[in-house]
């Protein structure tokens, strides 16, 4: 399947909430997240989230604003924040067993480069790096779920099949290792959307927006225009 740069995948540096107050919290404040033996950096975080951003506002210049729609950089940080975490354990997980990226995955990759051809390189490398991570995790765990089904014996699964196999080992794999990841990025491993992890407290009715799981218009419209992507 082509892989494609689009909006739906969704820092400056990642503030938190406007209107928010901050509860104490031990984590590092430089790391995004520690998984296994691979640490993510708060900064790298930020600059792949800022740059990701610009190319977003540049290749949906001049299009109608439908479907446009302006989004707090704290949910593209959440979302790049997930599927960097999921590749660095897939990578992980992988060496276990003894699994690269097919062809496939590397041709599908190649097909996103016309869409780049007119952004800075920062802001390729960005787009390559969060898009890439996401076709990554899933070729390598689909080839790692298909290893697991053929030796419960099943040799009938589908792709679909395979992948679900691939995210369940991946839990288990993250269950015997330490994946910790920054509270302020809502994100808990394997568990879809934001999440509710205490860092900070809403302390406006307006500021609660920023904890739904798609953009309040009204908590969107309140922030200064560099915490927002498509502004």
């Amino acid at each position: 399947m082509p892989v494609r740069f689009v909006r739906a995948l969704p820092v400056l540096p990642v503030v938190l909430l406007a209107g928010c107050g901050v509860a104490s919290t031990q984590f590092n404040p430089g790391v995004a997240a520690q998984v296994g033996d691979q640490t993510i950096t708060v900064k790298h975080l930020d600059q792949v989230t800022t740059d990701y951003c610009t190319a977003l506002e540049t290749v949906t210049k001049g299009q109608s604003q439908q479907g446009v729609q302006a989004t707090p950089m704290r949910y593209f940080s959440h979302e790049f924040a997930d599927a960097l975490v999921t590749k660095a354990a897939a990578q992980q997980l992988a060496d276990e067993y003894g699994v690269e990226p097919t062809p496939a995955y590397k041709s599908s990759l190649a097909q996103l480069e016309p869409q780049l051809e007119d952004l800075k390189e920062s802001e390729r490398e960005a787009v390559r790096e969060v898009v890439g991570a996401q076709a990554y995790s899933d070729d390598v765990l689909t080839q790692i779920g298909e290893i697991s089904l053929k030796d419960q014996g099943n040799d009938a699964s589908t792709a679909d099949d395979q992948l679900a196999e691939g995210h369940k080992l991946l839990d288990e794999w993250a269950d015997d290792h330490d994946v910790d990841i920054n509270p302020k990025y809502g994100l808990e491993f394997g568990t879809e959307g934001q999440v509710d992890t205490d860092v900070s407290y809403a302390l406006e009715t307006t500021a609660k927006g920023g904890l739904s799981a798609q953009p309040d218009e009204k908590y969107t419209a309140s922030l200064p225009s560099h915490l927002v992507c498509l502004d």
